[in-house]
């Protein structure tokens, strides 16, 4: 039975899948031998095209990384699609042990680092420094 996914992870989901499928029909293509496996999803990417819209180059760069560090193709997928149940961003889906500890604070915008919304707030006036 298949989890039930965030409605907004659709997009997340179907590039995780045929990421996978690239990098295993580029493997069929170059053979086993003297390749990582790595090179296999990096080879799919540089299969598409330049300008390439949405998140399936994003998502065969994952793939290649952490199938240098030893992981399997499926063991990314499985990761990947939960991610994705819980409702994360995409980036968090695909890079999830690097993502993993960050917190969505400092938010930095246009004012600068914002701090929690726990914090106190602070006001500096006009010529004047807070202590």
């Amino acid at each position: 039975m298949r989890p039930h996914l965030h409605p907004d992870m659709g997009q997340t989901v179907i590039c995780a899948r045929v990421a996978r499928h690239l990098a295993n029909n580029a493997r069929r293509e170059l053979g086993d031998h003297l390749l990582s496996p790595g090179t296999w999803a990096r080879r799919a990417t540089r299969a598409l095209p330049l300008n390439y819209p949405g998140f399936l180059p994003f998502a065969l760069h994952s793939l290649s990384i952490y199938l240098d560090l030893g992981m399997n193709s499926v063991t990314w997928l499985s990761n990947v699609l939960e991610a994705a149940h819980y409702g994360h961003s995409f980036r968090r889906c695909f890079f999830f042990d690097y993502k993993e500890n960050r917190g969505p604070y400092p938010r930095v915008t246009n004012r600068g680092v914002q701090n929690s919304p726990t914090a106190r707030p602070r006001r500096t006036r006009k010529g004047k420094v807070n202590a």
